[in-house]
């Protein structure tokens, strides 16, 4: 009986222990080879109960009832554990141009609707004709969500096609404030926005590692590289030139033309 109990007492201390490190790593969205021990765990998990019954399936005399709600318990934990790990410790945080949309997109659905501060550059990653930003998925998503307010960070338009670019977003997107840095004097150096879920900041960092590849990083402000952009963004959005009304209408007018 005290054997039983010591298990017993063992595997509850043994999940809190892993309840806690799961919730830290998801809570802070660390990357961390923990999630390899998540998978060990759930593979034998999985496997033991099924190797007793194959092995020891002769040797049982009589049914039972306690031994194989146990096998039972244990198979169904490991079911959960990996699902747990795929779902929640296993993100994949390295894409391809093609495939950034999804995360991005998924990202900036989540958020509520109040604001949404996008890092801008030239605002290239919308398409550059009017047409290829017609069928970009990133602006359709941005369209559909109906941000009350929706803050861009952007590069002084140094050419005609980029000009045009903002004159679209002007005209079509809801409640749009642009403000221009000059990425001479000061470039954030990442791409990136940053939302409000339940009403705490959430951010999604993105900067190319090579062509074509885009690693994904995604923080809050609880979180001390998270507080870090959170805090350039405000800094760069603070000395950035806002749009004048003039600018504005010029740009309109050049995309209309």
């Amino acid at each position: 009986m005290l054997q039983e109990v010591n298990v017993t007492l063992f595997a509850i201390s043994f999940g809190a222990l892993l309840g806690a490190i799961g919730n830290k790593l998801i809570m802070e969205y660390q990357k961390s080879n923990w999630k390899f021990g998540y998978y060990i765990l759930s593979g034998i998990s999985i496997l033991l109960p099924i190797m007793e019954i194959v092995f020891n399936y002769k040797s049982l005399n009589t049914f039972n009832f306690r031994f194989y709600i146990f096998v039972f318990l244990v198979f169904i934990i490991g079911i959960f554990l990996l699902i747990f790990t795929i779902r929640f410790l296993d993100n994949k945080s390295i894409f391809s141009t093609l495939e950034l949309d999804i995360p991005i997109n998924e990202f900036t659905k989540s958020a509520d609707k109040t604001e949404i501060k996008l890092f801008g550059g030239d605002l290239s990653f919308l398409g550059n004709s009017p047409t290829e930003i017609d069928g970009n998925k990133q602006y359709l998503v941005l369209k559909q969500q109906n941000f009350f307010r929706i803050s861009i960070l952007c590069e002084v338009p140094q050419d005609t096609i980029t000009m045009i670019r903002y004159g679209k977003i002007l005209h079509e997107l809801r409640a749009v404030q642009l403000r221009f840095y000059n990425p001479d004097e000061a470039d954030l150096r990442i791409r990136g926005r940053m939302i409000k879920i339940d009403g705490a900041d959430k951010l999604l960092i993105y900067k190319k590692i090579k062509s074509n590849c885009y690693e994904t990083i995604k923080t809050d402000t609880g979180n001390s590289n998270g507080a870090l952009y959170s805090n350039i963004w405000n800094l760069i959005w603070s000395l950035a030139k806002p749009i004048s009304s003039k600018e504005s209408t010029e740009f309109i007018e050049l995309f209309r033309s």
